[in-house]
């Protein structure tokens, strides 16, 4: 995804977030209780909804002396279809999505950077002619969370589930300064897994909730690179 790509995208999930919803209403027969189950809505039977997320990536389980930066390591997700099925007179909805997820995980500091060398990842110290280096490696999902909801009032609910990744784009991206030029080093195929399975949870509060996802599986193939994993949190429209 070029830099171009990125910022148009991340516009677009500001604009579509920014007109979100207030909120649809399943209205139970029984005690008359109300269910806010946010999104934005794409039907008139609020059965298909469009969701986007946002939150903040920290690796885990990274080997002695690789460290990485988590608040500048970024998740960001657009369920672009989610169907939501409720039976009548219940509280609980099963809802399953298509979507994109976009990952990064930055090394902390600017002294260390990654590399590609006989096609596997490792990390190596900065030339001494290098300065606000910057290295990080992208990763781009297509997604498909599967989600248990219950809700327990009008402005309150829990979901858990998986989500099932299929990694289409990885690479790594070192930016930093030379000679008083930017360079913008991008070296792709990196050995990503190409399918991960996510554990999500999420607490709903009205038409927004907050979002935990544990990723058990590496981000890249075993003896490809630093085996490491992930864990994210943050925001859910």
């Amino acid at each position: 995804m070029t830099e171009k790509m990125k910022k148009l995208f991340l516009l677009a999930f500001l604009a579509f977030g920014m007109t979100v919803n207030a909120g649809t209403i399943v209205a139970n027969d029984d005690n008359d209780t109300e269910t806010n189950t946010g999104g934005v809505k794409l039907d008139d039977d609020d059965n298909w909804k469009m969701h986007f997320y946002f939150g903040v990536d920290i690796p885990i389980s990274a080997p002695d002396g690789v460290s990485f930066a988590p608040f500048r390591s970024w998740e960001i997700g657009w369920t672009v279809l989610q169907y939501d099925y409720t039976p009548k007179n219940a509280k609980t909805t099963l809802s399953a999505g298509l979507g994109f997820d976009w990952r990064n995980y930055t090394l902390s500091g600017h002294d260390k950077m990654f590399v590609k060398h006989n096609d596997v990842v490792g990390i190596i110290d900065r030339d001494a002619k290098v300065s606000e280096l910057a290295s990080r490696i992208h990763t781009l999902s297509l997604s498909l969370p599967l989600l248990v909801k219950q809700s327990f009032s009008k402005d309150f609910a829990v979901s858990l589930g998986a989500q099932l990744n299929w990694n289409v784009y990885s690479r790594i991206n070192n930016f930093y300064e030379l000679d008083d030029h930017e360079i913008d080093d991008r070296t792709k195929k990196i050995g990503e897994r190409p399918i991960t399975v996510d554990v999500l949870g999420m607490l709903h509060f009205g038409d927004f909730a907050v979002y935990c996802k544990y990723s058990p599986m590496s981000v890249l193939k075993k003896d490809k690179g630093p085996d490491f994993k992930s864990l994210a949190v943050g925001i859910y429209f």
